[in-house]
């Protein structure tokens, strides 16, 4: 399937009209900035994880964020009762592997995660690389780096948007598994509008900063205020059959 610009739009329109919600069980780093950028695509979200309450808070949510920052024993029992909750609902599951290249014991984990019901894979280069051979074909892989890339069956679509700055923010990134979790409970199997927007909004929001510091709140001023023209303006977006040939 091909996409045009009005396409991913119309997507983004959606998922602000919905107002659907996410639990992130995500790093303590990145917290915060994952909320407020949440919001600002109108992505209501909840961040407990005291395990008495997991439960509770994944009944009344729309998609859930596993996230393998900060990891410990603690955080690891979370994420086995997010997944349960998640299972028995049939949400969309978003798993951020952070790191995983770096901790065997992370990339197991992660790798045994990958066995339950995971929509989407988040992950650069290295994490994606790391776990190739633990994706099963139920699993949307979405890489970001230099450029973001969704990987579908037939087709690779990849966004040329974006800022180094963006990789210069602590929870930029892991915000974006937040954010990918309320699109694919709005409009499943689009979730190529979040890599879309998110690079728009990145470049944008450079233009106004002086730094990272400054990037921050501009960035989320962005992705609130982001118009349909400023969309379409500046999208670059490539698609790829995958043997590597460009579709017209």
């Amino acid at each position: 399937m091909s996409y045009t610009t009005e396409n991913l739009w119309e997507v983004f329109e959606s998922v602000r009209e919905r107002g659907v919600r996410v639990h992130c069980l995500t790093n303590s780093v990145a917290q915060s900035l994952t909320a407020n950028i949440m919001l600002a695509c109108n992505i209501v979200p909840s961040m407990t994880a005291a395990h008495d309450e997991i439960p509770a808070f994944i009944e009344s949510v729309d998609g859930l964020l596993l996230n393998l920052g900060t990891l410990d024993g603690k955080r690891r029992h979370g994420i086995r009762l997010g997944l349960e909750g998640a299972a028995k609902k049939s949400m969309p599951v978003v798993l951020d592997p952070v790191k995983v290249d770096r901790s065997d014991i992370r990339m197991e984990f992660a790798k045994d995660i990958l066995k339950e019901n995971v929509s989407i894979l988040k992950a650069n280069m290295t994490e994606s690389a790391g776990l190739s051979g633990a994706v099963t074909e139920n699993t949307l892989i979405v890489r970001t780096g230099i450029e973001d890339a969704v990987f579908g069956r037939e087709t690779t679509y990849t966004v040329g948007n974006g800022h180094a700055y963006m990789d210069k923010v602590t929870g930029i990134g892991c915000a974006l598994g937040g954010v990918l979790a309320g699109f694919a409970a709005t409009e499943p199997d689009k979730e190529l509008a979040v890599l879309a927007v998110y690079g728009v909004c990145g470049e944008i929001a450079a233009e106004q900063a002086n730094g990272p510091g400054s990037f921050t709140p501009a960035f989320i001023d962005t992705l609130y205020g982001l118009k349909a023209d400023q969309f379409n303006e500046r999208l670059k977006l490539e698609t790829m059959n995958n043997k590597g040939g460009v579709l017209a």
